[in-house]
């Protein structure tokens, strides 16, 4: 299902450029993620799109960091 909303993540950003979302809030509820199943980039313009794809154990989710507006979005759910 896609979702394409605006997200709270917390993540941590280690070296070298490495990113790892931890937890994110979503309809007012916290999803603590279990596992990252797979990373890839992408661009729009300058900024790189890192994509995330993680599970909670429940549900697959699609996550995506934007380096030009630091901004988090819940992409696609897939339960």
């Amino acid at each position: 299902m896609d979702i394409g909303e605006a997200i709270n993540v917390i993540a941590s950003f280690g070296m070298p450029y490495k990113i790892k979302p931890l937890k994110f809030k979503w309809s007012g509820r916290l999803f603590e993620i279990k596992e990252i199943t797979y990373l890839w980039k992408s661009r729009e313009g300058r900024a790189e799109i890192y994509h995330f794809s993680v599970s909670d154990g429940k549900a697959l989710y699609e996550l995506t960091f934007d380096t030009g507006s630091l901004l988090w979005r819940l992409e696609r759910l897939e339960a």
